[in-house]
């Protein structure tokens, strides 16, 4: 079991892993890109560093190892490769299996990791390479190679100058712990200064008053100096200079002097400080430095600059992290405190006490506001899982020939996360299935006119209270005559059955249904898109598609934002209580603005010029017409792209609904999505409209057949 800092530390961890993934994609594209290769590195740093803080040893011993890659292309000892990205790939998801293992015991486990690590280092050592000794993380592999001759060899001297802001404590940092690892580097001396402490008077713990300098001796590389300050570098200045070479850390004669002067006067060494040392114990006649040869390693202000630290500070708090199960609970705690609202409501319109109405209204008002506050808590935005997406996309590229992209548009879209969750699984088998099924063989793209490179296009945008997601490829299409021959062939329809091309194409979501000619272990088992339906339609949402030969196909997921808890239309047919989520009702009309239909043929009223299908609910639901249909209700309701009426008898009014599931008895009626209790105990249905009108479709078709 992880304490709390271990398990922090997988959380930020989990989110570097999820950095490092995109930056990749990133320099794929841009093999060159400094930044990026710089940030990938500093991200591996931080693991690499966390791990071995944490007790993830192993962790860090690995990822020590693949941040050597990095460090050596940004010294431009190697390249970028398309082999480097794929094993970068690889190796991000067995960091994420060492997160969930931790200490690794097990013999079968080490021997894979040397493995791996064999693997990584092949790409900066010659041969298989050496492992680093797991307690030495943080030291160079005696496997890396002999690099090409620096202009300069032997030990070099560094000035570093360390100024925390004065709120480095606060944040959980020792700086004394920093200047130890810069001293561990190599041979150091270091000069404190003490000018800027306040008197005890006006004292305060938490705040730092002192700066450092370090004279620093060391054969290591000027990065690995400036990765000592990784975890701090917004939190203090860090200015890094080159010195004279020679050993003058341990010249006795000069440097305690120097020290000592600059200790006691308060004015900082500066490079020119040690120019005395130029012609003492030179191994290598000293090369000409650039006048610009201080280095920064985090970008510093200027020494008064106050608002520093109140950016920092506003910008720490402006999110926190917080346990997904503890917004769980908000959320359904908010959803009891609506329905117990609704109870209010009930007793306070009885009462007849105005003072006690005024105080339930504006509890209403604080309850409809915590209400949106917790379901605002509750969406993640779809660009976190697009990650995965892309590693299918990469992967499925390299493994099936060809040459696909992956595009997203509206990735900054927030849903629910325990819809998203739901999505997961749908989402990546309709890529796959673009993949294999959809994009054609670069040859075959190119006879056909088209683009050698297929394009996947993940596009989401917002509708209403609803979601839509498409995945559009660009591939062959789907071929409606071919569709329906293999449902014939498989029994799923009969050879006489007359089918627009819409019914036809979602034939692809009947149980079993498959058009691949042969097995593979990329799709092609007959199970997958009928899996895809139910999927969806667990969380109230619907999948329709689309597609034309040799153009490419569309699948449209609609899906609500939230399941909790939504804004509901109270309705009563033949006297029982029935709820229509409001953002599918389009407009509630009387039946005298309708026309309908001379002697009631068809089921059709016409509205504003536009023939619209109604239902009567009463006839389907109880088996008898509604009795007076000018006293009754039209709720004109979004069915895709058309409009479909809905006859009730009575409406009662709006209402908070807090959505609870439905038992087992009702879970596999489809026209009702779920329940809710109201105010005054009962209980009331929900009405899923898309499905109450394929419902009623169906019932009519058997009703047709039967007839026939």
């Amino acid at each position: 079991m992880l304490d709390r800092f271990q398990q922090k530390f997988v959380e930020e961890a989990t989110d570097n892993v999820a950095s490092i993934e995109e930056a990749l994609f990133e320099l794929e594209s841009d093999p060159e890109n400094k930044e990026i290769i710089e940030r990938l590195f500093r991200s591996m740093h931080t693991i690499k560093g966390g791990g071995a803080m944490f007790g993830f040893n192993d962790l860090s011993t690995f990822t020590h190892n693949l941040e050597t890659i990095y460090d050596h292309i940004r010294n431009d000892k190697i390249k970028v490769t398309k082999d480097i990205i794929s094993l970068t790939f690889e190796s991000l998801d067995y960091i994420r299996q060492l997160l969930e293992m931790g200490q690794l015991t097990d013999p079968d486990d080490i021997a894979r990791q040397q493995d791996y690590i064999k693997r990584v280092q092949a790409h900066f050592a010659p041969g298989e390479g050496l492992y680093i000794n797991p307690n030495k993380a943080g030291q160079q592999s005696a496997a890396q190679p002999a690099q090409p001759q620096q202009e300069e060899s032997g030990p070099k001297n560094y000035l570093v100058n360390f100024e925390p802001f004065e709120n480095l404590l606060s944040n959980g940092t020792n700086p004394l712990f920093i200047i130890e690892d810069l001293m561990a580097l190599g041979e150091a001396k270091t000069v404190s200064y003490l000018q800027d402490v306040h008197s005890f008077s006006e004292f305060e713990p938490l705040a730092i008053k002192i700066k450092w300098q370090v004279v620093l001796n060391t054969d290591q590389d000027i990065n690995d100096i400036k990765d000592v300050f990784i975890f701090v570098e917004d939190d203090c200045k860090v200015e890094i200079t080159e010195l004279t070479q020679g050993d003058i850390v341990n010249n006795t004669d000069k440097l305690p002097d120097i020290l000592a002067k600059a200790h006691e006067s308060g004015n900082m060494l500066k490079k020119e400080d040690f120019e005395v040392f130029k012609t003492e114990k030179v191994a290598t006649p000293t090369p000409s430095v650039p006048q610009q040869a201080t280095s920064t390693a985090a970008a510093a202000p200027t020494k008064k600059t106050e608002a520093k630290p109140q950016q920092q500070e506003a910008a720490k708090i402006a999110t926190q992290r917080v346990a997904s199960a503890k917004i769980d609970e908000l959320v359904n705690a908010v959803g009891e405190l609506v329905t117990m609202q609704a109870q209010l409501n009930l007793i306070a319109s009885k009462s007849g006490n105005e003072a006690f109405a005024s105080i339930t209204e504006q509890m209403e008002k604080i309850t409809r506001q915590l209400r949106e506050t917790s379901f605002e808590m509750s969406l993640v935005p779809l660009q976190g899982e697009l990650i995965r997406f892309q590693r299918l996309v990469r992967d499925l590229s390299n493994k099936l020939g060809k040459e696909l992209e992956f595009v997203v548009e509206g990735g900054d879209i927030e849903l629910d996360k325990n819809i998203i969750e739901h999505l997961i699984d749908p989402l990546l088998h309709i890529i796959r299935n673009s993949g294999d099924h959809g994009i054609e063989m670069p040859e075959e793209r190119i006879k056909k006119g088209k683009d050698p490179k297929g394009t996947i296009l993940l596009k989401a945008f917002y509708s209403g209270s609803n979601v839509v997601i498409q995945i559009i490829d660009d591939g062959k299409g789907m071929d409606p005559a071919k569709i329906f021959a293999k449902a014939v062939e498989k029994g799923i329809i009969d050879k006489n059955a007359n089918l627009t091309k819409k019914e036809t194409l979602n034939l692809i979501f009947a149980s079993g249904f498959s058009t691949a000619e042969k097995i593979s272990d990329v799709s092609g088992r007959g199970v997958g898109m009928d899996v895809v339906r139910t999927k969806i339609q667990e969380v109230r949402g619907e999948v329709t598609v689309d597609s034309e030969v040799d153009k490419g196909t569309t699948l449209t997921l609609d899906i609500p934002l939230t399941l909790s808890i939504i804004d509901g239309l109270m309705t009563k047919i033949n006297g029982e209580q029935f709820i229509f989520p409001l953002s599918n009702i389009e407009r509630i009309l009387n039946p005298n603005e309708v026309k309908f239909n001379e002697n009631g043929v068809g089921n059709i009223f016409t509205y504003t010029g536009e023939q619209i299908l109604y239902i009567d609910l009463n006839k389907l639901f109880y088996d008898k017409p509604v009795e007076n249909i000018q006293n009754a209700k039209i709720l004109l309701v979004k069915n895709g792209d058309k409009k479909v009426g809905m006859i009730i008898d009575q409406i009662v009014g709006e209402y908070q609904i807090v959505v609870k599931p439905l038992g087992r008895f009702l879970r596999k009626v489809d026209m009702i999505s779920g329940a809710s209790v109201m105010g005054d105990g009962s209980l009331s249905l929900i009405i899923d409209t898309t499905r109450l009108v394929n419902y009623n479709a169906l019932q009519s078709k058997k009703k047709q057949a039967k007839q026939a």
